[in-house]
């Protein structure tokens, strides 16, 4: 005679053993539900602004829907000085070129004329031109990330927030080869600035950029360094001071990379960090701009010059040719973006 509660029995361990395997699987996902929690919560910011110069090198560049170029540049030659060009790092990259005259700024009649440029092989005679209330005469082929002054839409860089980015550069072999004489400095070269304009009675007071990088020429390399201005250019005589970091000398033809951390500010709260070739270079701590009489927007101060990035320089014969490449901007710390590859921001 048959058992039944035996031929249950022996069904038992294989249901038990199917019950097992499901909860051990539940087991399995719930301990991992931390992990892959944390691993989400770790993604590396993604950034808010980009351009990696991809495209065809015969399209059309910039895009304007992304870009403003030097207003005073020529409409005519605007597409032989900004372009993509093919790059043996085996991609499009951007290259941006100024050539004698382009934008040409502050000049006198005499002055075109005569072509008494500011800088030649023998350095800049900038200092010649201190009496002249318009300056020395500067020309330049800039590309502007765009922007809507009236409502901010697009802005990057802000008074009060935090900006994370980076870009490439390589100086092309065309650049001169200055050597200073004595009594001279290195020709200013600006490759990337930004701005707070600054007026007085409706008048422009030809205000400096308060964050700007250098490149310039300087015998065979070319001596880099970031520049930070703060005080009131209104001023008669301008009350404004200026802050060097992370001055290098660099090669030629050779590709670098650009880090930077900004807290723009109009007080002691100002920071910027910068990293040279992921290597922490320098940092500048307190204000930026200028408080009294730089721009404002219903009442309140704003960066109306955001960021640039090309030729700025004062008044040459020779052609200069600049590249670029990889251009990103975070309003979150990128730490672990595969793009940021700087060190830690000092404490």
């Amino acid at each position: 005679m048959s058992n039944p509660r035996g031929k249950a029995d022996s069904a038992t361990p294989g249901l038990d053993f199917a019950v097992l395997l499901r909860r051990m699987a539940v087991l399995f996902v719930l301990a991992l539900a931390p992990v892959i929690a944390a691993a989400k919560a770790v993604a590396p910011p993604q950034p808010i602004f980009t351009e990696d110069f991809s495209g065809d090198p015969a399209a059309a560049f910039p895009p304007p829907d992304k870009w403003t170029v030097s207003s005073l540049l020529d409409r005519k030659v605007r597409a032989l000085r900004v372009g993509l060009v093919a790059d043996p790092i085996g991609k499009t990259v951007g290259r941006i070129t100024v050539e004698q005259g382009d934008a040409l700024d502050d000049a006198s009649d005499e002055a075109r004329l005569a072509k008494h440029y500011v800088c030649d092989t023998g350095g800049s005679r900038a200092a010649e031109f201190e009496a002249d209330p318009r300056g020395a005469p500067s020309e330049r082929a800039e590309i502007q990330v765009k922007a809507d002054r009236a409502s901010g839409t697009g802005e990057l860089v802000k008074f009060g927030e935090t900006l994370w980015y980076r870009f490439s550069f390589k100086v092309s072999g065309d650049w001169p080869r200055d050597v200073p004489m004595s009594g001279r400095e290195p020709c200013r070269t600006v490759i990337h600035q930004i701005k707070q304009n600054a007026s007085k009675d409706g008048k422009d007071c030809g205000a400096s950029p308060f964050f700007k990088i250098e490149a310039r020429p300087l015998g065979e390399r070319v001596r880099f360094f970031a520049q930070i201005a703060e005080g009131e250019s209104c001023a008669s005589p301008p009350a404004v001071k200026r802050t060097k970091i992370c001055v290098n000398d660099l090669p030629r033809e050779t590709w670098n990379t650009v880090n930077v951390r900004i807290f723009a500010a109009q007080d002691a709260s100002g920071r910027v960090d910068l990293w040279l070739n992921g290597a922490h270079c320098g940092s500048y701590s307190g204000p930026m701009g200028d408080p009294e009489h730089g721009a404002r927007r219903n009442g309140v101060a704003f960066i109306d010059t955001q960021p640039r990035f090309g030729i700025y320089r004062d008044w040459r014969a020779e052609t200069q040719t600049i590249y670029f490449d990889n251009i990103l901007f975070w309003n979150v710390e990128p730490t672990g973006h595969p793009d940021w590859s700087a060190g830690p921001t000092p404490q």
